[in-house]
């Protein structure tokens, strides 16, 4: 009697074929050559960025103003004359005289800075696969693997760098003008006869002439950098199927001139070199495989070029 399968069996079947196709090596494999899941190491890029450690700033050099003495004659008592026999009357006048101008000092405040700390972002938070462990038995190799969903965080570096507190500034204080009072005789009334000739008097003073003005210079300060390196993620690890060489596949001739080559690239394998691929030499290559960020998981064709093996 034969019996007649539903869809949803029909569908089943499809289904774990399909899956069953995914996880057999490529179909243009020819007869002799070995396949093995292998895993293919992330790709990063690194680069440089600038980050600024010490801003730019500003200071400033007060050049004082340049001054000279002079002697200038002041005029105290005009020219006059008197009649005789009355004489002229004369009163006493008080009189400023400029001595010294005012002037504006300016005094330069310098800027003031204070110690600020910066995260640099070095490796963004990512999302990867980890082999998890767990109460599973293994049957064969379709069942018992478990991987967890990890989450790594972002790594970040900090850096001490100068910051403005308070911006320099000028202050300007102001200097009166100074005055010297003279008193001078003038002819109230004039004579009324003859008269007499009284020549002009002067008086001798000191005062400061200005030569050169007051100068400010401002100095400008650059802005110093530091390098920080920052690693970005390119392409992620995956696992792909990759020819490799096995017990089915290997010579010990193979094998014999593989660990040699391991040898002349600095890598000690413990015992003498003997042509089997034992574990001591898997773990040797695993170790070279890692070092050149190969596929790992097996002996690969691309690890054996590495390494300049002939086949």
């Amino acid at each position: 009697m034969k019996r007649v399968l539903g869809s949803a069996a029909i569908a089943s079947i499809a289904m774990f074929n399909s899956s069953m196709a995914q996880q057999l090596p490529p179909a243009d494999a020819k007869a002799g050559e070995c396949y093995a899941k292998v895993l293919i190491p992330a790709k990063y890029q690194t680069s440089a960025e600038q980050v600024v450690a010490q801003p730019a700033s500003t200071t400033f050099k007060k050049t004082p103003a340049v001054y000279r003495e002079i002697e200038k004659s002041i005029l105290i008592e005009e020219e006059s004359y008197e009649l005789v026999p009355v004489p002229p009357v004369y009163e006493l006048v008080s009189e400023q005289v400029l001595v010294q101008p005012e002037q504006t000092v300016k005094s330069v405040i310098p800027a003031t800075y204070r110690d600020a700390i910066k995260k640099v972002l070095v490796s963004p938070a990512r999302v990867e696969w980890k082999v998890g462990r767990g109460a599973y038995e293994k049957i064969d190799a379709a069942t018992g693997e478990i991987m967890c969903r990890v989450e790594v965080p972002a790594v970040f570096k900090e850096i001490s760098q100068k910051v403005i507190d308070q911006p320099a500034r000028t202050n300007e204080e102001v200097v009166p003008a100074r005055y010297e009072t003279i008193q001078r005789r003038v002819m109230k009334n004039p004579p009324t006869t003859r008269k007499k000739i009284i020549p002009a008097k002067y008086r001798t003073v000191k005062i400061k002439e200005l030569i050169e003005a007051e100068k400010f210079e401002v100095i400008e300060t650059p802005a110093r950098y530091a390098s920080v390196q920052k690693r970005a993620l390119m392409a992620s690890e995956t696992v792909q199927w990759r020819q490799i060489l096995c017990e089915t596949n290997t010579t010990p001739g193979i094998v014999l001139r593989l660990q040699n080559a391991l040898i002349g690239a600095g890598y000690k394998l413990g015992f003498t070199p003997d042509g089997e691929l034992g574990p001591g030499t898997l773990a040797v290559i695993s170790r070279f495989q890692q070092d050149n960020n190969l596929p790992t998981g097996g002996l690969t064709l691309s690890t054996i070029q590495k390494l300049g093996v002939e086949l």
